[in-house]
């Protein structure tokens, strides 16, 4: 098969030139904060990734303007397998004694958002840290997304490499053009960043906490311990609310974000994903809110479900930041959340999971599969506000979810072979693909050094696998699609 070249050098280029750019913010926060080795190592990738950015950039200006959908999977892969790899570079020459798998496994946790570590953080230097939440924040939308909303001219090329990173039950587009979309996405992006960034600064919180923190919470990455004591400031409830409301708005479907800025104010308010997604959080809370009270777990009914509630949320979402001693909790409780993190957040937002509308879908078509089966004879199409869901998109969503949960069993099994505790091997798998970064067992605290080296490599792939939904990794395994004789398009 042969690949347009020229055009997978130019995107990689100008995601070059965007992560060398983006490198300035922790090279700034390391000059300040004196920690020269990794001050000196952002510096040198800088000087690389803008060098390289601009030189590939001008060679491959005259690249054919046209993809075809299997080279949008190709370019998808290779672009987000290097922004990790360079991703990991700040934290290999720090002068820290991180083995490349350590460091590939960090940077692979900060681009996908998952949150998870193994080089922990709480001796890793702090602009390190701050590089980890910039990935994230990079990542939250996708990296494809970034540079067609950036870069617009890559137009019909852009879409389908965007489809192939963020596939979904269908690709929404919020304009006629999909540049426009990827444009007015991070710009709501953006600006829910910088009003979290408004509400955290005013409190005790450092200007580098405050970031740190709206970073990782927006992204959905939620890569700080807020169980644990915080030298710098005290987490208060305000604060907690906040990057729970954030955390829970940025998984929330952008689609309904644009409605509000077009004065469709009934449409957005009625957005049926939006809806089912906040209704099964209020309704796990509370549950376990219940589950809590009745196991004598916190100060009462209403502490135990405001509890419920930010931890629901973080799980709901993929944040996967952690209030409370979540080890000690209930099964009944713990089981939500596990469950709460498959689901995950809505479509077209920075949240993991299988999203609430496959979800939805998934229970509309087994119920009317036992409608059929007492009224054969019955016409029962799955309605979804209103409109019927064709059957192209309810069998991509049935085989989605039954891949869903194949990889997620394989993993599991591949994973077992450490040789650690059920509860730890399953929550690995689940942190890992779902992107949420923390799970049970020994795992509360997302610290996942614990694997050895090849488990982590495999995790890092299921990361990647759960950050794409699945496609773009897997469909790399497939031999026809390296035949060229079987598929042309």
């Amino acid at each position: 098969m042969n690949f347009n070249h020229r055009l997978i050098l130019r995107t990689a280029s100008m995601i070059l030139l965007f992560e060398g750019i983006a490198m300035l913010i922790p090279f700034a926060f390391a000059c300040y904060f004196a920690e020269f080795a990794p001050a000196t190592a952002f510096f040198c990738i800088i000087v690389v990734c803008v060098s390289f950015g601009v030189t590939i950039n001008r060679v491959t200006m005259h690249s054919r303007p046209y993809i075809h959908s299997r080279e949008g999977f190709y370019i998808v892969i290779v672009c987000w397998m290097f922004v990790i790899l360079l991703g990991a570079m700040p934290y290999l020459l720090s002068d820290m004694d991180y083995t490349f798998w350590d460091c590939w496994f960090e940077s692979t946790a900060g681009w996908t958002t998952t949150g998870a570590t193994v080089l922990g953080y709480d001796n890793m230097p702090r602009s390190l840290l701050l590089w980890k939440s910039v990935s994230s924040w990079l990542g939250g939308m996708g990296i494809i997304v970034l540079t067609t909303s950036i870069f617009p001219k890559l137009g019909i090329r852009g879409q389908k490499m965007a489809a192939a990173e963020m596939p979904g039950p269908t690709l929404e587009k919020l304009t006629a053009r999909f540049g426009d979309t990827a444009k007015i996405s991070y710009q709501i992006y953006t600006v829910l960043t910088l009003i979290e960034l408004a509400l955290l600064v005013p409190t005790k919180m450092t200007f580098y906490d405050a970031l740190l923190n709206t970073l990782s919470s927006i992204s959905t990455a939620g890569i700080v311990d807020l169980s644990a004591a915080q030298e710098a400031f005290v987490i208060t409830p305000y604060i907690k609310g906040v990057l729970a409301f954030f955390s829970m708005a940025s998984s929330i479907n952008f689609i309904a974000y644009f409605m509000l800025t077009c004065g469709k104010f009934r449409e957005a308010l009625h957005h049926y994903e939006v809806r089912v997604y906040l209704l099964v959080i209020a309704a796990a809370g509370v549950l376990m809110g219940v589950d809590l009270y009745l196991h004598h777990i916190g100060d009462g009914l209403v502490s135990g479900i405001g509890n419920a509630l930010v931890q629901g949320i973080s799980f709901a979402s993929t944040s996967g930041f952690i209030i409370d001693d979540i080890g000690s909790w209930p099964t009944f409780s713990k089981f939500l959340l596990l469950t709460l993190s498959l689901i995950g957040g809505c479509s077209f937002s920075t949240s993991g999971g299988m999203k609430i509308i496959r979800f939805s879908v998934f229970l509309k078509l087994i119920s009317r599969g036992i409608y059929k089966r007492i009224h054969p004879r019955a016409i029962k199409p799955v309605m979804i506000q209103k409109k019927p869901v064709s059957a192209p998109v309810a069998s991509s969503i049935t085989m989605f979810i039954l891949l869903y949960f194949g990889l997620f069993m394989f993993s599991a099994i591949v994973l077992s072979l450490n040789n650690l505790d059920m509860e730890t091997t399953l929550s690995a798998a689940a942190g890992a693909f779902t992107n949420t970064g923390t799970s049970f067992g020994r795992l509360t605290g997302s610290d996942f050094s614990i694997f050895a080296a090849p488990f982590k490599f495999y995790l890092s792939l299921l990361m990647l696998a759960g950050r794409l939904e699945m496609y773009a990794v897997i469909i790399m395994f497939s031999p026809s699609y390296w035949n060229s004789d079987r598929a042309r398009v």
